[in-house]
């Protein structure tokens, strides 16, 4: 018997139609996001879900709680799943950032250079694996589970259970109300990958 994990993004907010970096302000979902949170949620309509877990990020809540309320599942908050922290990048926006000499230097080697004044990497890795084992381990055998986080979260377990170096994390695209598909075996190793940052119906990917 397997376990499907569903990795949610959360919808969209002010600050990502401006291109701005959020990392871990609070900031909603827009009028555009809550539409995208209505469409994951109605998207996983008909899936056997046991538990919904989100981000304590609002973003990623408003989305999570969404898709709670179709299956009428309160939803755990685990500050694991929230977006990275980085540092002084946050609220700046994606062009300022990326013509910076320290993210050139972050870009080239990401998993042994430190955001400046945020985290690294392997800390990243190590939380967001860590919550989702635990979910795992929380979560009976056949029950889908829900993971409402953020992109750069979702591209980091990606790269963890694709076997890939986290170097590659931002290879994988992950769009705004997007879902990303994880069946786990009984023995929770390394799992099939039945979709990535997919927006359409469910049943064609189960």
């Amino acid at each position: 018997m397997e376990t499907t994990v569903f990795l949610v993004r959360h919808g969209v907010t002010e600050w990502n139609a401006q291109r701005r970096i959020l990392g871990q302000r609070d900031i909603p979902l827009s009028d555009e996001g809550t539409d995208q949170s209505r469409a994951c949620a109605a998207a996983l309509e008909g899936v056997p879900l046991g538990d919904v877990l989100s981000s304590p990020l609002v973003r990623a809540v408003q989305t999570a709680e969404i898709i709670g309320r179709q299956f009428d599942i309160e939803v755990a908050r685990d500050p694991r799943l929230a977006d990275f922290r980085v540092g002084k990048w946050e609220g700046m926006s994606y062009d300022d950032v990326e013509a910076s000499e320290a993210y050139q230097q972050f870009l080239a080697n990401p998993s042994s250079t430190k955001i400046p004044g945020g985290e690294s990497m392997s800390d990243i890795r190590r939380r967001a694996v860590g919550a989702l084992e635990q979910a795992l381990e929380d979560t009976p055998a056949g029950e889908g589970i829900a993971v409402v986080t953020h992109a750069g979260i979702i591209r980091v377990l990606l790269a963890h259970f694709t076997g890939t170096e986290i170097a590659n994390y931002h290879r994988f695209r992950v769009s705004p109300g997007s879902i990303t598909v994880l069946s786990f075996a009984d023995d929770r190793e390394m799992p099939r990958i039945l979709a990535v940052n997919w927006t359409g119906a469910l049943a064609e990917v189960l």
